[in-house]
């Protein structure tokens, strides 16, 4: 099975290798040939999760053939006198999503709001709101971070958002966050339009790859904080 992977290059030292045509699936190295290295695990780990959730997967891992499509190098600019990273942008991204594509994305967010909010359920409130060491965030503040990320990947896009007061619960924000983006996204089936903030391109593709991505990076570093993994 051919994989199609977009190399994204940070000058910074990390390189993510993203599986263009499977959102939620990614990989970090310390260069290209580390991410790449580690990719076939994270498709595998993808295949296994997805088939915990579904009896009806929408591929076949089989004999994989992975192959570089693209490669995107982040820059940094300043932007309203603060640093602003240019994230990747691909030829993949510009085409629109199907409406298969968009149901897909909607189960696996749903599964993804599922293991979040079952990944705290029983945490502690001093495990939840504790910073450790080395972290910038608490365990809620990195889901306050997330919900408010995903309002503003919606609005890069010109989608509507709710106004959410600041100080509203993590998890109330998340819930917020989740609802608007399930609700949104049907409405991205055949979107072609590409917008621009801070020079950086969004797209319909782009916007669900980033979503998926955070959301599946974040339930990853919350489970380690907690000793999960």
């Amino acid at each position: 099975m051919l994989i199609r992977l977009g190399i994204e290059e940070d000058p910074g030292g990390k390189y993510t290798a993203w599986a263009l045509e499977f959102p939620g699936v990614f990989s970090y190295g310390k260069d290209q040939a580390e991410a790449l290295l580690t990719l076939p695990r994270r498709l595998l780990e993808f295949d296994y999760w997805v088939r915990l959730h579904t009896d009806s997967p929408w591929f076949q891992l089989d004999g994989l053939d992975l192959h570089v499509d693209e490669t995107f190098t982040v820059t940094r600019i300043e932007h309203q006198g603060e640093e602003y990273e240019i994230n990747a942008f691909f030829q993949h991204d510009l085409r629109p999503l199907t409406s298969a594509e968009v149901d897909q994305a909607r189960q696996v967010l749903g599964w993804q709001q599922e293991e979040l909010l079952a990944g705290i359920e029983f945490a502690d409130a001093a495990a939840l709101n504790r910073v450790e060491e080395g972290q910038r965030w608490s365990i809620l503040g990195i889901i306050r971070h997330l919900a408010f990320a995903e309002l503003w990947y919606l609005q890069n896009l010109d989608m509507p958002t709710p106004e959410i007061p600041r100080d509203t619960h993590p998890i109330s924000v998340l819930e917020q966050s989740y609802l608007t983006l399930l609700n949104a996204l049907p409405a991205l089936v055949d979107e072609s339009r590409v917008t621009e903030y801070a020079q950086e391109r969004w797209s319909a593709r782009k916007l669900v790859r980033r979503v998926l991505w955070h959301r599946r990076d974040h339930i990853d570093h919350i489970r380690q904080l907690l000793g999960v993994i």
